[in-house]
């Protein structure tokens, strides 16, 4: 099988229906949804420890690919700058002018303005997350910018073998990393040296994979039991307010939920990810996460979000609508340009040869 693989997609609709449950369910109290997904957070984990599955993958695939490094960004910038610079041109020029007594807010909260162009909302902005309306979710981006511009220098330079080691040693350093960061005062949700253990559990899964003495059967057990044990164990040190160790959690839970999807083969989690719904709305999660905070904001505008029965699945549904329109108009015809970046490669095989990953979803 050679192409794209649906339950990867699955994987992405999981991560943003919990992000967007998480990030707006506080607007309907009543409902109690902020309380069943507190953790909902953890769903950018899950989209880091993807992302660094992928890219990793797509790098080792192409390493000895003739304009490795230019095909490579060529097809991120395609893939991330037309929606990531709508959504800039529209909160510090478009907003601004239509409504100047927002230009303030947004200029306030989102200071310094220019970080945002350049990816570097992370390092500049005191609190990047409370930065105005979708911006605030744009430091999870700035993140992953970050690593498509390093990693593949990384990947070219080191064997797979050595690729691995550092996967591991920065997985098992980062929670030690993030204890040094919280004496310092850092905020360690939204800085990117808190997020890298995700960003290489994901790495370590694509070297491992990719490895010809590598049976995926043997570790699928394990996976399920260490899955369920980060993930419990994840919940309960949040209550605790142990950030520090939690991200780990999450990540090593993620990295595991990552890896079943593809090798365990359990009808249930499979049916689940290829749910046609929920691979939709991997499909379009890119639109999701950067826009569904314009319906819920406007709502709050415009003071309509009374009647939380009623305005919730509307609102919900407008996210969709708002995305889909994205998907589209903006973002397909920006990936349909990906062909003249192509890089011949020969996918990823299991040992048994049973499976080949293309490009997939990126």
């Amino acid at each position: 099988m050679k192409g794209r693989l649906s339950q990867l997609d699955g994987i992405r609709g999981l991560a943003i229906l919990l992000v967007m449950l998480h990030n707006e369910s506080s607007m309907f109290p009543s409902l109690h949804l902020q309380d069943v997904f507190a953790n909902g957070w953890m769903g950018v984990d899950l989209f880091f420890v993807l992302s660094g599955f992928l890219i990793t993958g797509i790098l080792l695939d192409t390493k000895d690919s003739e304009n490795y490094f230019r095909n490579f960004y060529a097809r991120r910038c395609l893939r991330i700058w037309p929606l990531y610079y709508s959504v800039i041109v529209l909160m510090f020029f478009i907003v601004p002018a239509i409504n100047t007594a927002s230009a303030r807010m947004v200029f306030e909260k989102s200071s310094p303005w220019w970080a945002f162009p350049v990816f570097l909302q992370t390092f500049l902005v005191s609190v990047p997350t409370q930065a105005a309306g979708p911006l605030g979710v744009t430091w999870s981006l700035a993140i992953e910018e970050q690593f498509y511009l390093l990693w593949p220098l990384v990947v070219h330079a080191f064997s797979k073998n050595q690729l691995r080691r550092l996967a591991i040693c920065v997985i098992c350093l980062s929670p030690w990393l993030r204890l040094l960061l919280l004496s310092y005062g850092v905020d360690l949700y939204s800085n990117t040296f808190s997020r890298l253990d995700g960003l290489m559990a994901g790495a370590l899964i694509a070297t491992l994979i990719r490895s010809p003495n590598f049976a995926p059967s043997r570790f699928i057990k394990r996976a399920w039991i260490l899955f369920f044990i980060a993930l419990s164990l994840a919940f309960l040190l949040e209550a605790a307010n142990a950030r520090w160790i939690v991200f780990s959690l999450s990540a090593i839970a993620s990295a595991c939920l990552v890896f079943l999807s593809l090798c365990s083969g359990n009808r249930l989690l499979l049916r689940v990810l290829r749910n046609r719904f929920i691979v939709y709305t991997g499909q379009i999660s890119y639109g999701l996460y950067l826009l569904h905070k314009l319906p819920f904001d406007s709502a709050k505008a415009f003071h309509i979000d009374s009647y939380p029965l009623v305005m919730a699945p509307i609102l919900f549904a407008a996210c969709y609508g708002v995305a889909a329109i994205s998907w589209k108009l903006l973002e397909m015809p920006f990936l349909k340009l990906k062909k003249f970046f192509d890089s011949k490669s020969e996918g990823m095989h299991y040992p048994d040869g049973r499976l080949v990953v293309a490009e997939s979803i990126q």
